[in-house]
This record gives structure tokens, sequence and C-alpha cells, in this order.
């Protein structure tokens, strides 16, 4: 069998760009470049999540961590998104909105 070995200079075209979207077209690699094209893309993407959680008390049949960890998941949308420092650079996050 014979292997495809590629250089790690991809070609690619862009289709369509916009402020917030792009459309492009990758060429001439393997797999694992475009993976780490698509996870540095996602990487970069300014994102909000919730992050912590206190529960005081909890009645339900769920237990903290399943409640907390669906918290997580919830898609949140924010204007100042890009504004927002991430969590990792702040020295100590004092609740401010900031981090």
């Amino acid at each position: 069998m014979e292997s495809l070995s590629y250089q790690r200079f991809p070609k690619v075209k862009i289709r369509e760009l916009k402020d917030d979207y792009a459309k492009f077209e990758l060429r001439d690699t393997d797999a694992s470049m475009a993976n780490a094209l698509r996870r540095v893309m996602i990487a970069e993407v300014p994102t909000i999540a919730i992050d912590l959680v206190e529960i005081d008390v909890n009645y339900s049949v769920l237990n903290d961590e399943f409640i907390v960890h669906h918290l997580g998941l919830i898609p949140l949308i924010s204007d100042r998104a890009m504004t927002m420092r991430f969590s990792r650079d702040c020295d100590a996050c004092d609740g401010d909105g900031q981090c």
C-alpha cells in the first residue's frame, strides 16, 4: 500500500470572507495539519461560559457535579466577549465581570 506524503505547506483558497464568517478550501495537506488549523481557530474564538458555581443546598435528585456540568454547557452570547480578559490571564478574578 502506497502512503501519501504531503508537504506541511497547505494551499488555502478563500471562498467567502465577512467580518464574522469565513469560508475557505484547504488543499494539499494531511488530516493532522487540517485538525491543527481547526483547533487553533476554535481556541481563538472568544467565548464565555459559566466557570464557577457554588451550590449551598441541593434538594434535587441530581448531584452537584451534574448540575454544574450542565450549567457550563449553556451557550452564552455577549457583545462584550471581545473586551473581556481570559480567566487564565487574570491573577485573581474578583468577580468584577472583567474575567
